[in-house]
């Protein structure tokens, strides 16, 4: 499971939770949250 934030507004995106895994979403995908574009999310270290 991979897990990223959104620097900007704390947005969580879960790829088990999501249609489409974060790294084949493309480029022009938007934070829901704050519409920040893709770049601004980095990957969180994995829960174990």
């Amino acid at each position: 499971m991979k897990i990223y934030r959104c620097k900007r507004c704390n947005y969580i995106y879960v790829d088990e939770e999501q249609e489409i895994p974060f790294e084949e979403v493309g480029n022009e995908w938007k934070c829901p949250k704050c519409r920040s574009s893709k770049n601004f999310f980095v990957e969180k270290a994995n829960p174990k």
